[in-house]
């Protein structure tokens, strides 16, 4: 009897367990549906027939972006990011913007470096983008104990917003339109002469000989051309010998990519060559970046996503290190060496993940925040043959010359 009645009141914790589980939930669900309904009144206040076109920006990443003015305080650039659950800024930034603290998501958000986190939201009253003022958009506040927050060198507006508006990137013209998806001969007219891949921007299929089909997302927040899972890798390893590298994330985590170069994606016969493809263990995703992004006209409806062929020569140097190997990044407040091909130049002549950059060629080029999220030190180092590199490591400081005599 005493043995029948202690499964009987572990059977009622038990339930009573699962009945609480449940009931967050369905609480959780609600929320989201709820907030997501939220955002998209945020561009209510459009008219139908609005329409703007202006300049494409797109910054030396590869993100694209939109000049925005925030509570009639601030402009800034907001970059975009198609797989962002809401929009991204750092706490100081909307301390600047003069935003209200709103409320803490209930459920936990996992950034990309494995963090389990409960988000603080905050709300801006209005964000002007040309004649169009968006109302009460919510961001999600970034505090520095974020792996994401050197990554967010500039405020990310997230999908909540975007997939409530039409916005085409012509990058033959090197413009951006921006419409309401309200008045569907708008999207009709701009749609002209494009292929559309329905539900694209969750579920983009796409063909290589190499590869056979595969199902990616379509991510513009990724600084990727094409990252692959284990499936894919698996079938390209058989035709091409990868390039190597390791990734410094942060303390204690250290990705292994392996990069194949030179591959031809097909997407609804649309054919796009050069492609680097990815594979980082970790992330074991097939995702279709930035860089993909910009080796087409493509346009954002919703979850839908219209694509058509670039008339322009593509670039076709998209390998994410240079012809030294190495590659530098913010980590905490300083600027260190945070990729190294494996058995590459700059692994061969003694540098090592997580080294901090004091300077390159001799002060040649700036080393610090700014020179980084530009894109400046990037650019300097991927079009350089040869390296002078001051490094501090353990609270030595050593010298080191990377040369490529290829």
């Amino acid at each position: 009897m005493k043995l029948k009645k202690i499964v009987c009141t572990l059977f009622k914790v038990l339930l009573a367990l699962l009945v609480i589980a449940f009931a967050y939930f369905v609480y959780a669900v609600i929320w989201i549906y709820r907030f997501n309904a939220d955002q998209k009144r945020a561009v209510e206040n459009i008219d139908s027939d609005f329409y703007q076109t202006s300049q494409l920006i797109r910054d030396p990443n590869g993100y694209f972006g939109i000049v925005a003015t925030i509570n009639n305080l601030c402009a800034d650039t907001l970059l975009i990011d198609t797989q962002a659950s809401t929009s991204l800024a750092k706490q100081e930034l909307l301390d600047k913007y003069e935003a209200e603290y709103w409320k803490r998501k209930p459920i936990p958000t996992f950034n990309f470096y494995k963090q389990a986190y409960f988000s603080k939201l905050y709300r801006v009253n209005e964000i002007g983008i040309g004649d169009c003022t968006l109302k009460d958009v919510v961001f999600t506040s970034v505090p520095k104990d974020n792996g994401m927050y050197n990554a967010l060198y500039r405020t990310v507006l997230g999908r909540t917003i975007i997939e409530n508006m039409g916005w085409k990137f012509d990058l033959d013209k090197n413009e951006m339109t921006l419409f309401s998806l309200e008045n569907k001969n708008l999207l009709k007219r701009e749609a002209d002469g494009f292929t559309l891949v329905k539900n694209g921007i969750n579920d983009l299929s796409l063909y290589g000989e190499q590869t056979d089909s595969l199902q990616l997302i379509f991510d513009l927040g990724s600084n990727y051309d094409m990252l692959i899972d284990q499936t894919v890798y698996e079938k390209l390893r058989k035709h091409q010998t990868p390039r190597r590298y390791a990734i410094f994330r942060r303390e204690g985590l250290t990705d292994t990519v392996e990069e194949f170069h030179g591959i031809t994606m097909y997407c609804n016969g649309i054919a796009i060559p050069d492609c680097t493809l990815d594979y980082i263990p970790s992330i074991n995703k097939n995702v279709a970046g930035n860089i993909f992004a910009g080796k087409m006209n493509f346009i954002l409806a919703g979850e839908d996503l219209y694509i058509k062929q670039r008339v322009d020569t593509i670039p076709t140097n998209q390998a994410k290190l240079s012809v030294l190997g190495l590659s530098f990044n913010l980590r905490g407040n300083a600027v260190c060496v945070t990729a190294l091909e494996i058995n590459g130049l700059a692994e061969t002549v003694g540098l090592k993940l997580g080294d901090k950059v004091i300077a390159v060629d001799n002060g040649s080029i700036s080393v610090d925040a700014m020179s980084v999220s530009s894109g400046k030190l990037e650019r300097y180092i991927q079009q350089a043959d040869s390296l002078t590199l001051e490094i501090e490591r353990n609270g030595e400081r050593k010298n080191y010359m990377i040369v490529h005599n290829g």
